[in-house]
C-alpha cells in the first residue's frame, strides 16, 4: 500500500478541482467551507414512563391554552429551547438541576 505524501497531495488536489465553483468568481470554496444545514435535525430522547406522561400532560395543557386542537411535542421542545436561550436565569436554574441530578 503506497501512502506517500505525494499521493495524498494529489488526491486532495483532484478533490479540490472537482468541487463546484462559485458562479460569480469561478473559484472553488476554501477547503473546509461547507454549505449551511437547512434541513431539520432529528433527535431521539429516551424518557422514563413518568417523564413521558408528564410531557404528554404538559403538551395537552399547552394546546388548550394556545387554543389549538393538537400540539406536536417538537413545538413544545423548540419553544422551551428558545425560552432557555433568552433567559439567563432560567438557563442557570436548568444547569443547577442538571448538576444536582449528576450528584
Amino acid at each position: 500500500m503506497n501512502s506517500s505524501p505525494r499521493s495524498s497531495a494529489d488526491r486532495f488536489k483532484r478533490a479540490a478541482s472537482s468541487r463546484v465553483k462559485d458562479q460569480t468568481t469561478g473559484q472553488a470554496p476554501e477547503r473546509g467551507a461547507t454549505a449551511r444545514r437547512t434541513k431539520p435535525v432529528r433527535i431521539t430522547v429516551d424518557l422514563t414512563p413518568e417523564d413521558y406522561r408528564l410531557m404528554r400532560s404538559l403538551v395537552t395543557i399547552l394546546a388548550e391554552r394556545a387554543d389549538i386542537p393538537t400540539l406536536p411535542h417538537s413545538r413544545m421542545w423548540r419553544a422551551l429551547l428558545h425560552r432557555v436561550q433568552d433567559d439567563p436565569d432560567l438557563l442557570a436554574e436548568v444547569a443547577a438541576l442538571i448538576k444536582e441530578e449528576q450528584e
